[in-house]
Parts: structure tokens; C-alpha cells; sequence
């Protein structure tokens, strides 16, 4: 598959288009509901286990839950697939689509061929390119059953059995062993002989029924193996059972399994591995060790699409492997892809170097840069990027002193290290769709060279924000403590002196106190503490305007959001217990 285009299904409204990279994984991410796994439903209806006409369309599969008006329409653009019509050309696309309006059939499954005019997609041309998908909500033990068609074992085995019968000369033989197999058994005279009074006995006692008795031999059909395979875990060379295993090594054993079966038969056939959140149920480190074999899998034709809210899965090497995935203020899905050539066009617009600044350069650049957290903030609503820990340690516990709970809005507050790193952030996030807000020092206490490196930093800050850049100069920065701008804000001349001059001794009593409980090395552990015990404490009425202007500017770049949903306790006039309006769980966060 090449590229995939999905319209009006779910959470998806406009056409959102998916181009399928040529190496590695391509990575769907993004904040929870956003419409990732409506994107692999679209890649299931086209590709999947079940043929794409017998796919039951509810009201809900609509965009808006409402079909009026509107049709499903799902297009892949591909590649490989020969037509089994004329045996010359070539298959370059598929479409799907579900219109209640249409006459007769609401669905419309068609194709596309270079040479002729044909339209019905056949299954010879359907097969050779299909999905295969692993959820990590179902648990190994009933994937590697044979209880029903769709699970991983029933379709190795079927796809097993189909290459096994595959060669008349093959299938002559197990036929001849399993005949010998029957002449086997008839050897032991006693059965032998309950054979035969079986057959006899029921044909007395059923006179004329249709049935009779017989036994059955299947088990022992060589061709019929596939039925009786099984796989299990093994510890220490004895086996053990499914529920001896942890969840987390259940998701590993169905990735290994998945990827033996994909190395096996995907070199053979274009198969999708879709795959939902490779990392639930992993603690930090699996989920970092897996990622690593993953970002390898997509190898021999296998194509391999991944759903995550890890950062481990996120590879900015290959920025063209990651979809940004997002709802717009419509609440409609939307979608983020760049390659690399894209990328440095609009880094370079924004004010990024362009003799550096490549499409050979500038995926390893950003991923030799990044950390955990960075990544982690492509998940949020909105980015708040701060110049180091201590701001970002700090600064939410500053927030919530004004009711603005980051957390809770969605909202991620990132340490660059150093001012230096700020600009090639803003250029990146803005670049993949992620709002960002700035919040750096105005470092006006520097003199001479400092003052001058300084300035040509805060001018690349400007700049990258799509700000004037005189606004840089130390003449043209504010004199407040804290500067509040629609997507910036600055303090002067930096953190410690701005939060000092707005709360007083409350921050310096309470920030001397931090020493003997976290140490007195740490300075952004000793911020973090100050701040959560600012909570207990009145807050200076120059120092609430100031957050409070903080926080109505990060409310400003936030995405237009839903009120959070109220999860409603039911109580009984009898019920006296009073529940606490700030119990965490009573809403649910938006994000």
C-alpha cells in the first residue's frame, strides 16, 4: 500500500491522506480519541481477514453519527497487485465506499487497472495484499487458539494448509501416508473387529435411518495437521499454561508469534501488521526495548503500522514514519505527515539555517536532540516550552495555584536545556501541528559577549514564533517580573529573580526550607518543592495577576475543547457520605 485516503468515517469528516513510508514503521500518535484506531478500522475494511462488501455499516460509523447525505469512502493507492484479468497490467487502486443513497448495494468495492477496463476487485487480486492485526486488548491465549477464524493461530494455520496442499505431488503423498496410517490400525484385530460391529450393529439398530456410525480418522490426515497444531509457553524446556504468564509477557509472546508469521509468509504476499499499542501492558524499559525491534520489522514487504502513546515508538530519524494525529476545533480528525524534504522547507521558512538545515541532516539532527519528554510532548494539546527543569518542574504547581491544572488540560511543559535549544522546538512542534507557548529569560543582568550571543538567540526565538524580531532587543523587552504575550512570555531576568520579586519571603522561606528535604544541590527539586508548598499559603495579589495572565494566554492556544465529562455517582436519600468536589476522579481530563 502506498497511500490511503479515508473520508466521513467516525471521527474522520474532510479526506485525511496517509502516505506509506518505504522503511520502518509507519507511527500513528497522538492524544487519546483522537481517531487513531479509525484510521486501522479503514485499513481492516480495505484489507482485512473479511472481504470488504460484508462489512456491517451501523449509524455510528458515520461522521456526526449521521448518514444523510454522506458517504464512507476509503482509497488506497497501491502497487504489486497484477490484474487477473488481462495478466499485463497492474492494479494502482482500490476504493471502498458506503452510501445509503446509492441504489440497490450500498456498498461499492472497485479497482483501477493500467491497461483494462475492468472494475471488480476478484479475490486473486484482493489476496496477495491483506492486514493482519493485533489488538492488545485480547489476550494470547485466546490469539494463539483455533476457536475462531480471525485469530492469529487460525490464520497461520489456514495459510499453512493452503501452502501445503499447494503441489498436486505433495498432496498424492499425504494422501498415500494417510492411507497407510488406516492400514495401520486395522492390523490390531480387536479393532478391526469393533469396527466392523459397529458398522453392522448400527445398521440393525437404525434399520432405515440415514445415519450410521464410522470412525474418524481426520486427526491422523496429514493434510488435515493444521487443525491440530498448537502453541504454547515454555519455561525451563517444561510447558507451562497461558494463565502462569504475566499480561505484558502475553503482549511480547503475540508480537514474536506475529512477527515469525510475518517473516514467514510475508515475503510472499504484501502483508499489513497492524498493531495497537505495542506497549500496553510493558513497563518503560520493555516498551523501550521493544520499540527497538519493531523499528526493524518493516522489512521483505511486510509493512507495519503502529498505534501508540509511547514515546519509546516515536523515531524522529524518520519523521516521513510519523501521522500527528489530532481533533480539530470541529471535533474532526485530523492528520500531520512530513518527510524530510517538507520538514526542512518549513524549518528553514520559520528562520532555521538552511545551508544546515537538509533533508539528509535534519531527521537525525532532531532525533540526537530529543529526549524522552520532548517526545512525549507530541501526545499533548499544547506544548509549553521552558528553558530548563527548573521551569518545567516548577512552573505547573505555579499553574494550579490559579486553577490551570496542566495535566488535566493536556497540557506538557518541556526543558530544552538552555535557551540555545528553544527556537529548533518551536520550529519542530509547529511543523508537526503541536500548538507551542514559549517562556524564556530576558537575561538582561548580561553584559558584553554574553549579552550579545544572548540577543542573537531570543532574535531566533522571535523568529521561529513568526514574531517581529526587534521585539529581541533588550531595549524593547518588558521591565515586569513576568511578561505575558498571546505566545510568549518572559522573565526577567530569570526564573529564581522573577518568582522571587513576585512572591517575596513566601518563596524564600520556603525555598531555604527545601534544602534539608531534597537536598541543596538540586536547584530544580528545590523549585518544585517551594511551589507545591506555595498551595498552603496566600499567593500576593502581583503575583496571581501575573499566572492568572499565564494561564488565560495557555487557555488562548489551547484547542477548542468539550467540557469535561461528570462521572455521576448514584447515592440514596439514606446516603450521607459527602464526596469532596476535587476527588480526581470525578472528572474525566479532556485530552
Amino acid at each position: 500500500m502506498k497511500k490511503l485516503t479515508v473520508e466521513n468515517l467516525r471521527s474522520i469528516a474532510d479526506p485525511v491522506e496517509i502516505t506509506f513510508p518505504t522503511r520502518g514503521p509507519l507511527v500513528l500518535l497522538g492524544e487519546n480519541n483522537a481517531g487513531k484506531s479509525n484510521i486501522t478500522r479503514a485499513i481492516d475494511i480495505m484489507f482485512g481477514e473479511r472481504w470488504p462488501s460484508t462489512h456491517s455499516i451501523e449509524d455510528h460509523d458515520f461522521h456526526g453519527r449521521d448518514s444523510d447525505g454522506i458517504a464512507i469512502k476509503i482509497n488506497a493507492d497501491v502497487e504489486g497487485l497484477v490484474c487477473s484479468y488481462d495478466s499485463v497490467g497492474s492494479v494502482d487502486h482500490i476504493r471502498w465506499s458506503y452510501d445509503t443513497q446509492r441504489s440497490g448495494d450500498p456498498i461499492d468495492y472497485s479497482m483501477q487497472c493500467t491497461k483494462c477496463t475492468k472494475t471488480f476487485v476478484s479475490k486473486a487480486i484482493r489476496s496477495p495484499l491483506f492486514a493482519m492485526r493485533i489488538d492488545a486488548d485480547r489476550r494470547l491465549s485466546y490469539q494463539l487458539s483455533y476457536t475462531s477464524q480471525w485469530t492469529l493461530l487460525s490464520k497461520l494455520m489456514h495459510r499453512f494448509h493452503s501452502r501445503l496442499l499447494s503441489k498436486p505431488e505433495r498432496k498424492a503423498r499425504l494422501e498415500t501416508i494417510f492411507n497407510d496410517l488406516v492400514a495401520q490400525f486395522s492390523e490390531v484385530s480387536e479393532f478391526k473387529t469393533f469396527r466392523e460391529l459397529l458398522t453392522a450393529t448400527t445398521d440393525d439398530f437404525g434399520q432405515n435411518l440415514t445415519y450410521r456410525l464410522d470412525i474418524d480418522f481426520s486427526a491422523y490426515d496429514p493434510s488435515n495437521f493444521f487443525r491440530s497444531l498448537r502453541i504454547h509457553p515454555k519455561l525451563d524446556g517444561a510447558v507451562r499454561s497461558f494463565d502462569e504468564l504475566g499480561t505484558g509477557q502475553e503482549q511480547i509472546l503475540a508480537l514474536a508469534f506475529s512477527y515469525a508469521y510475518a517473516k514467514a509468509f510475508g515475503q510472499y504476499d504484501g502483508m499489513i501488521l497492524v498493531i495497537d499499542e505495542p506497549e500496553s501492558h510493558l513497563h518503560p524499559l520493555a516498551q523501550q526495548w521493544l520499540a527497538t525491534r519493531l523499528g526493524s520489522l518493516a522489512t521483505d514487504g511486510l509493512q507495519v503500522v503502529l498505534t501508540t502513546h509511547s514515546p519509546h515508538f516515536v523515531d524522529m530519524s524518520r519523521p516521513e514514519n510519523l501521522v500527528v494525529v489530532r481533533k480539530s476545533e470541529a471535533d474532526a480528525t485530523q492528520l500531520t505527515q512530513v518527510n524530510r524534504a517538507q520538514l526542512a522547507t518549513e524549518l528553514i521558512s520559520t528562520g532555521a539555517d538552511p545551508v544546515r538545515t537538509t533533508a539528509a541532516t535534519v531527521g537525525s539532527f532532531y532525533e540526537a536532540s530529543s529526549t524522552t519528554e520532548i517526545k512525549s510532548a507530541l501526545f499533548s494539546r499544547l506544548c509549553v516550552l521552558v528553558e530548563g527543569d527548573t521551569e518545567a518542574l516548577a512552573l505547573p504547581d505555579l499553574l494550579r495555584l490559579v486553577d490551570f491544572d496542566p495535566l488535566r488540560r493536556g497540557v506538557a511543559v518541556v526543558g530544552v536545556g538552555g535557551i540555545g535549544s528553544l527556537a529548533k522546538w518551536i520550529r519542530l512542534f509547529t511543523a508537526l501541528g503541536t500548538p507551542v507557548y514559549c517562556i524564556f529569560d530576558t537575561d538582561t543582568d548580561k553584559t558584553g559577549s554574553d549579552a550579545a550571543d544572548l540577543l542573537i538567540k531570543r532574535t531566533d526565538i522571535f523568529r521561529a514564533l513568526g514574531e517581529s524580531t526587534q521585539g529581541a532587543e533588550i531595549a524593547n523587552l518588558s521591565t515586569d517580573s513576568v511578561h505575558v504575550e498571546k505566545n510568549y512570555a518572559t522573565l526577567r531576568d530569570n526564573f529564581e529573580v522573577a518568582i522571587n520579586t513576585l512572591f517575596g519571603t513566601s518563596w524564600s522561606d520556603k525555598y531555604a526550607e527545601s534544602a534539608a528535604v531534597v537536598g541543596a544541590s538540586s536547584k530544580p527539586l528545590r523549585a518544585r518543592y517551594t511551589a507545591r508548598e506555595l498551595k498552603s499559603m496566600p499567593t500576593p495579589s502581583a503575583a496571581e495577576r501575573a499566572i492568572r495572565a499565564l494561564s488565560e494566554a495557555l487557555t488562548q492556544k489551547l484547542p477548542e475543547a468539550h467540557d469535561p465529562v461528570s462521572l455521576a455517582v448514584a447515592t440514596t436519600p439514606t446516603d450521607q457520605q459527602e464526596v469532596p468536589d476535587s476527588e480526581p476522579w470525578d472528572l474525566e481530563p479532556p485530552f
